[in-house]
């Protein structure tokens, strides 16, 4: 079996595939990561998650997306949710996703990534929380707003590395004090 590299995010409210930030439009996180960055033309699929409140965005963005010169196959994955700030409630409807979408085509079997900072806050922690407790197998990518990674030098997507063990160095005096109270 090929394995594909598979792209998982959640679509925004009014973010895409347009935002604007400082009174000026930019592109939105999808935009910056597929066509703006080292990532355009690397992923063989991308699952856009949304919500039905998102559907409108979504199909924005895919229309947006197709125009691109390395376009990627883009399919909606529309999950139901109450609340989509609720945490166990994402978590949940990911779960289910991920149960079918591995019985049915295998995605499991394929190298994922997932765009972070689309959607919710809420459902950007479920993704780190289901990474850093090892519950799913995928690499973390992050994209900075055009102005912002323009002002600081940094690329507009990067890979996230969540070493936590150097988390707990860098907190170290914190958390002794706190047991030391």
């Amino acid at each position: 079996m090929n394995k594909q590299k598979i792209l998982l995010s959640w679509s925004g409210l009014g973010r895409e595939p347009f935002t604007f930030r400082s009174g000026r439009s930019e592109p939105g996180a999808h935009l910056q990561l597929l066509r703006d960055s080292e990532y355009a033309g690397v992923f063989d699929r991308h699952v856009l998650l949304a919500v039905p409140e998102t559907l409108a965005d979504c199909e924005g963005l895919v229309r947006e997306l197709v125009s691109l010169p390395k376009p990627v196959q883009t399919e909606i994955k529309v999950l139901r949710l109450a609340d989509p700030t609720d945490h166990v409630e994402i978590a949940y409807a990911l779960a289910r996703f991920f149960e079918k979408a591995d019985a049915g085509a295998g995605l499991l079997d394929h190298e994922l990534y997932v765009l972070l900072n689309a959607g919710t806050p809420q459902m950007q922690s479920v993704w780190i929380t289901l990474h850093t407790q090892g519950l799913l197998d995928f690499r973390i990518i992050q994209t900075s707003p055009a102005s912002l990674a323009q002002r600081s030098g940094s690329p507009a997507a990067r890979e996230v590395e969540l070493d936590l063990a150097g988390w707990a160095t860098m907190f170290r005096k914190v958390t002794e004090r706190q047991s030391g109270d």
